[in-house]
């Protein structure tokens, strides 16, 4: 990866401005001009949004800045959500980004990554690296990586209006603590730690889900390997399987990754699913195992903790711990690197007539007042106002480990889940099923998946 992509993509909308990246970016050339994108109609602009816990505070933001407009002289555009069910989202969004002519949204939610990389490329898109350069402000209120998990081919593609999710290692410790352990910071102590909880007939690792069918297994155990791959071989190699080069695949440090997977799977990390002395009654979820002190550690995205703490109250309140993942001394990746959603982001359709309404309508996400209530629910925000609002959020010490987290980090690397193509998710999960199943060597991992193509953009 060149120096400047490399330093583009740890850079925060902030940093657009800077010479070192304007050097290495060329003009963009998807989407309208905004120079010549001004006020058109006064019909409100659509933004397409999932019916889930988070509606409200989106539902509010937009009304606030649809108000602030008819109670000042400043142009703009009134705007109004066209929220979908969460089971029919994710169609809505494809359908939406399917074309960028016609009726439609004109600003459209994801997680990023996958979800608007054809999209982008095929000039669905508003490509926001010109608006960002014109409106600075915009990236001064964002944290570096911010924009990370909306960036497509070295472009930004949109502005974060949900709140961070890195993978972290969740621990018990009191479990931990009674085996003379405390919650592992090295890979070294994470392996030992491993092999202790095994010799007391516990789990070592939870498996995320409770549904070993579903794809949250599969993407839980993605995680694992995803951080081997960055403590290794650094973010690099995540950034070329997130473009789409299927020789990233051959990397050294994903070869590497399964190696140390199918080690630690070998001390018995991963399995049984239960305790040999239950007889996987109950809830086997990879939280409620470790709430009740029959798993010692679980690897999963910091929205973990919301439900811990829903579930199982007392525990989370006297004896969950939670650490970064796992340092690797001898790698190339920094111990601060993260794996996991950086956020969730608002596109910009092409089809809008009113580019300049649409990005006015992105700022009010980067607010004060948005990331208040976003922290209110439990999310936490990639805005520089949110520093000063983490006592605000439902659990201070949680909210303020993931912020100084993100805020810290050198790399984020999106979750193989979100990042890869989508034609390639399927087969990635399969492959990872049958690394962590034990029926597969690093070496067919690596070229199973190095055989996969991408479909080219128009």
């Amino acid at each position: 990866m060149s120096t400047s992509r490399r330093s583009f993509l740890g850079m925060s909308a902030a940093a657009v401005t800077a010479a070192a990246w304007l050097s290495g970016c060329g003009p963009a050339d998807a989407g309208p001009d905004p120079a010549s994108a001004g006020e058109t109609g006064t019909d409100p602009l659509k933004v397409l949004l999932p019916r889930d816990e988070a509606l409200p505070v989106q539902r509010a933001t937009l009304k606030r800045h649809s108000d602030a407009l008819l109670d000042s002289d400043r142009r703009g555009r009134r705007a109004e959500p066209d929220d979908v069910p969460v089971t029919a989202y994710d169609t809505a969004l494809h359908e939406a980004l399917a074309d960028g002519e016609g009726p439609g949204p004109d600003l459209v939610f994801s997680w990023g990554g996958s979800a608007i990389a054809h999209a982008a490329e095929e000039h669905r898109l508003v490509d926001l690296y010109d608006l960002l350069l014109d409106h600075p402000e915009a990236g001064e209120a964002l944290l570096p990586h911010a924009l990370h998990g909306a960036i497509v081919n070295e472009r930004p593609f949109g502005v974060p209006v949900r709140g961070t999710r890195p993978a972290v290692l969740f621990c018990h410790r009191r479990v931990l603590a009674d085996l003379g352990l405390e919650p592992p910071t090295t890979w070294a102590q994470l392996k030992q730690t491993a092999k202790r909880l095994d010799k007391a007939g516990l789990i070592p690792v939870a498996a995320p889900g409770g549904d070993g069918g579903s794809d949250a297994l599969p993407v839980g155990q993605s995680r694992w390997l995803a951080y081997l791959v960055d403590r290794i071989g650094g973010p690099e190699t995540a950034e070329r399987i997130r473009a789409g080069d299927p020789d990233a695949w051959g990397e050294r440090a994903v070869v590497q990754a399964a190696e140390e997977v199918l080690a630690l799977a070998d001390t018995g990390a991963f399995e049984p699913r239960t305790p040999r002395d239950r007889k996987g009654t109950g809830d086997s979820s990879g939280a409620a195992l470790l709430a009740r002190g029959e798993a010692g550690l679980l690897l999963a995205e910091s929205t973990e903790h919301a439900l811990i703490a829903r579930d199982f109250p007392a525990f989370a309140a006297a004896d969950l711990a939670w650490v970064p993942f796992p340092a690797l001394p001898d790698g190339a990746g920094r111990p601060g690197n993260l794996v996991g959603t950086p956020a969730g982001y608002l596109s910009m359709s092409t089809r809008t007539e009113n580019v300049l309404g649409a990005f006015d309508v992105l700022g009010a996400f980067t607010g004060r007042e948005h990331s208040a209530a976003l922290l209110k629910t439990g999310e936490v925000p990639v805005t520089s106002a949110a520093a000063q609002l983490l006592d605000e959020a439902p659990h201070p010490a949680f909210a303020r480990f993931q912020y100084e987290l993100v805020r810290d980090a050198s790399a984020y690397t999106l979750g193989w889940e979100r990042a890869v193509h989508p034609t390639w998710r399927a087969p990635l999960l399969a492959e990872v099923t049958k690394l962590f199943a034990g029926r597969g060597t690093a070496r067919q991992f690596s070229t199973a998946l190095r055989g996969l193509e991408v479909p080219v953009a128009r």
